[in-house]
């Protein structure tokens, strides 16, 4: 049976956790998905008073929307984070794996520290997380939808980003080794791969300060960056919100262990 356009993306009656969904990409995720009918489950480790913009926005549109605030690098918290979604919102039918932090260091300032911060929430938090909801998904038997947040940067290394770009690889190869595997529970696992996306500076999102060079560094890059770009701009966190909602929707059924790339053309140059 044919479905309508409408119906096809229709999340209405599906509960969907967004990591990071306070701002930047997270945010533009998490409203489209509420604008689609879902309910939202936002956890992030910003304070509550910072979110509730993000809430408040959501909640005004008709959505259904809610906090946690919850630390993701320690995998302690996954489990409570898991059975709060459920506790308050009933089930989980769609898991965003968003959360993520970047810092601008060259190889040779790399510190332990800093390669465990990056690896513990980029990757770890994604692979625990998606194992705990992969597991309810299978007890509750109606499949799913695991949508990991990578990067063009798992694709080719921009530069002074190695923890980083490590990262995200990981997160490329991490979806489709659980495609591999949860495809037969009607799970399906895919990511996208963003470029330059206009969000918050880079001193909100890692929650470190960076040093003059650092921050000499990350401006050089950009502006290279965006030289590079085809379509001459930056893209808007709305615009992986679109890409999502593909891959939450029925639309998207037949695709698993995929990578969308996001990017503005900048992979073709």
């Amino acid at each position: 049976m044919h479905q309508t356009i409408e119906k096809l993306f229709d999340l209405k009656g599906k509960v969907a956790l967004v990591t990071g969904g306070a701002m930047g990409i997270g945010k533009g995720i998490a409203i489209k998905l509420a604008q689609a009918g879902a309910a939202i489950m936002i956890v992030d480790i910003v304070p509550t008073a910072e979110a509730e913009y993000t809430i408040k926005e959501i909640n005004d549109q008709g959505g259904n929307a809610n906090y946690l605030q919850a630390d993701l690098k320690d995998i302690k918290h996954l489990s409570l984070v898991l059975d709060h979604t459920i506790n308050t919102l009933g089930d989980i039918h769609i898991l965003v794996n968003n959360a993520g932090i970047f810092t601008y260091c060259p190889v040779t300032e790399l510190t332990e520290e800093l390669w465990d911060n990056t690896i513990n929430l980029n990757l770890k938090s994604v692979a625990f997380l998606s194992k705990l909801v992969v597991k309810k998904m299978i007890e509750k038997k109606h499949g799913g939808k695991i949508i990991n947040i990578s990067s063009i940067d798992s694709l080719k290394p921009s530069g002074n980003l190695a923890q980083y770009d490590a990262s995200k690889g990981g997160v490329r190869m991490l979806t489709r080794a659980f495609a591999k595997e949860v495809g037969k529970y009607g799970i399906t696992v895919n990511d996208i791969a963003p470029g330059g996306i206009n969000t918050p500076g880079v001193k909100k999102i890692s929650g470190q300060t960076l040093s003059q060079a650092q921050q000499q560094a990350m401006q050089t890059q950009m502006q290279q960056f965006i030289s590079m770009l085809p379509l001459q701009r930056m893209g808007e966190p709305e615009e992986i919100g679109n890409a999502a909602l593909f891959l939450a929707s029925e639309a998207s059924n037949y695709m698993t262990g995929s990578t969308m790339v996001v990017d503005g053309g900048l992979l073709i140059m």
